[in-house]
């Protein structure tokens, strides 16, 4: 067992220096006084280290049982998340302990604290239980927990490090609509009816369970039994087939940090997709670099739902250049019926192959919504250390070549709009909002 060094605090190391430092300025000018007042000093010092070090002998990170309980591993982002661990000493004496939970920056804490300071008696038990929100998808750490012995005059301290590391994964899917009131995005495809008009339509899909929100008429009552009712459920034409499909190709990280046009891309293709889910539609993910790196196939129900999010929340940048048209040809023989496109990508293909494939996809039936960032526009304002003018030079050549494979695809039939830092969402219900006009630029 490797037991915890001792250390000095500056205000420990400050008086050891001093009472030292006048001990021997005493001893020089043969000072009694001086030599009494350094004594003084020198021996409060050494005995509050002695008994410091006698209440924390065995300090270690054996000397604790440390369990975390009740602690989410999958949050929304923006939602809450539980964290709770407990910690019991196995010490032979109390000690003044202080008790902390490191986690990630992109955590908030909402309720209850992840730091503790108390006075900690040997085979007590103390809890750390706190409430945090992620601002950010992806996996975000918690812990290992720390626990540090302090002396009663703050001289010293020892500090132990346990291995509980926690990971939460935060998931980039919305909050749910509100039954009867759902918030849509403005749409043609995904409709503005509300969730209690499911269960009209022409196309018969199946039966389901009966719920206190569908009409007493689409009752199935030749196949309910006793207890038990089930109604006949029908698709809309207007529930068609979305596939989101977001570019992972190096490209995506033009703009500041994390507010980069690959965040803000999830950010509104998971809106699109819960819009989808919440009319019943069949919703489906593809993410892309230079090939394919993930397939979610359309479909519905909850499984497949978290199976979707889950994919938007794996998504990080790649170190290729991103290839849309061979997006394109490895979608096409996988979609078995006329589906809406929307991607979000800033394309590194030639205009005459992504034109074609474009072209190719309107003649098969499926429309296709493009969302490309304004490289201009996904950064923030600048400080005068760097010259606007010089920096929008350097941006030039990229801007030139992204607008004319934005014009090529709005040439070969897709509907195409530009999004700026943090206005993706916002691209998504104006082209939506604008689709019955036809293809072209927004």
């Amino acid at each position: 067992m490797a037991l915890s060094p001792l250390r000095f605090t500056s205000r420990g190391a400050g008086a050891l220096i001093g009472s030292l430092a006048l001990l021997v300025v005493a001893f020089y000018t043969t000072n009694i006084l001086l030599f009494l007042i350094a004594a003084f000093v020198l021996g409060i010092f050494l005995a509050s280290l002695l008994s410091f070090l006698l209440a924390t002998r065995g300090f270690a990170p054996e000397a604790f049982e440390v369990r975390r309980v009740e602690c989410s591993s999958l949050v929304k982002v923006g939602g809450a998340g539980l964290i709770s661990v407990e910690l019991t000493s196995l010490l032979p004496t109390g000690f003044y302990a202080e008790v902390y939970d490191p986690h990630s920056e992109r955590l908030r804490v909402l309720e209850g604290s992840e730091h503790l300071l108390t006075w900690w008696s040997t085979r007590d038990t103390i809890s750390l239980a706190y409430v945090v929100s992620p601002d950010l998808r992806g996996l975000l750490e918690v812990g290992p927990t720390v626990v540090v012995a302090h002396d009663t005059l703050g001289l010293a301290f020892k500090r132990a490090a346990f291995t509980d590391l926690w990971g939460i994964e935060a998931l980039v899917q919305p909050p749910a609509a509100e039954v009867g009131h759902p918030v849509r995005l403005p749409s043609n495809v995904v409709g503005q009816t509300s969730l209690s008009a499911r269960g009209s339509g022409t196309d018969f899909r199946g039966l389901r369970e009966y719920e206190a929100t569908d009409e007493l008429r689409h009752i199935a009552w030749t196949r309910s039994t006793q207890g038990t009712l089930y109604v006949r459920e029908y698709e809309r034409e207007s529930q068609q087939d979305v596939v989101v499909l977001v570019d992972v190709g190096r490209g995506m990280a033009v703009g500041a940090g994390y507010d980069n046009a690959l965040e803000a891309s999830i950010s509104a293709a998971a809106q699109a997709l819960a819009a989808t889910f919440d009319e019943g539609g069949r919703g489906g993910v593809l993410l892309f670099a230079d090939g394919v790196r993930k397939f979610v196939p359309p479909g519905r129900g909850s499984g497949h739902e978290f199976e979707a999010f889950r994919a938007l929340t794996d998504a990080r940048v790649a170190a290729k250049p991103s290839a849309l048209t061979t997006a394109f040809r490895f979608l096409v023989p996988q979609l078995t019926r006329p589906t809406t496109l929307l991607v979000f990508s800033l394309p590194g293909d030639d205009a005459g192959p992504l034109a074609a494939e474009t072209a190719g996809l309107r003649r098969s039936g499926h429309r296709l919504y493009a969302f490309v960032p304004d490289i201009e526009g996904m950064y923030p304002p600048l400080d005068a250390v760097v010259p606007a003018e010089a920096f929008h030079a350097i941006l030039q050549p990229e801007v030139r070549r992204t607008r004319a494979l934005t014009t090529a695809l709005a040439g070969a039939g897709a509907t195409v709009g530009l999004f700026e830092r943090g206005g993706a969402t916002e691209a998504v219900a104006r082209l939506y909002a604008r689709a019955q006009r036809g293809p072209g630029w927004t």
